[in-house]
C-alpha cells in the first residue's frame, strides 16, 4: 500500500513538472514571437533603403532601356547606309575580276548582318 502511495505521489509529481515545463516553453515562445513581431529600427530603415534601391534601379534600368533602344536604331540605320552606299560605289569602281566576287560575298553577308540586326526600323533616306 505504501508503494501505490509512493508511487501515485511521483507520478502526479511528474506531471505537475512537465505541466510547469510545458508552461515555460510556452512563455518562451510567446516572447520570442513578440520579440520577432516588433521590428527593430535597424531592421526597418534597411528595408526602407532597400525600397529606396530598387526604385532607383527601376528608373536606371528604364533609362538604359531607352538607351540602348536609340543606340540600336542609330547602330541599324549607320549600317543600313553604309550598306546602301557600298551597294551604289560597287558597280561603278573598277574591281579586278579575282576580288569581285568576293565583294559581291562581303556586301551580302553585311546586308544579312543588318536583316538579323534584330531590331527593325524604318530607314528614312537622308
Amino acid at each position: 500500500m505504501d508503494n501505490l502511495i509512493i508511487e501515485s505521489n511521483t507520478q502526479g509529481l511528474r506531471l505537475e513538472i512537465e505541466r510547469a515545463k510545458r508552461q515555460r516553453l510556452q512563455a518562451s515562445v510567446r516572447q520570442v514571437r513578440r520579440d520577432l513581431a516588433i521590428p527593430c529600427p535597424e531592421l526597418a530603415e534597411i528595408r526602407t533603403e532597400l525600397n529606396q534601391f530598387k526604385e532607383f534601379q527601376n528608373v536606371v534600368n528604364y533609362q538604359l532601356d531607352g538607351e540602348n533602344a536609340r543606340t540600336n536604331t542609330l547602330a541599324f540605320r549607320s549600317l543600313s547606309r553604309i550598306c546602301e552606299i557600298l551597294a551604289a560605289l560597287i558597280p561603278t569602281a573598277s574591281l579586278s575580276p579575282e576580288s569581285s566576287p568576293e565583294v559581291k560575298i562581303l556586301l551580302q553577308e553585311l546586308t544579312t548582318t543588318i536583316h538579323h540586326f534584330g531590331v527593325h526600323y524604318a530607314v528614312p533616306h537622308v
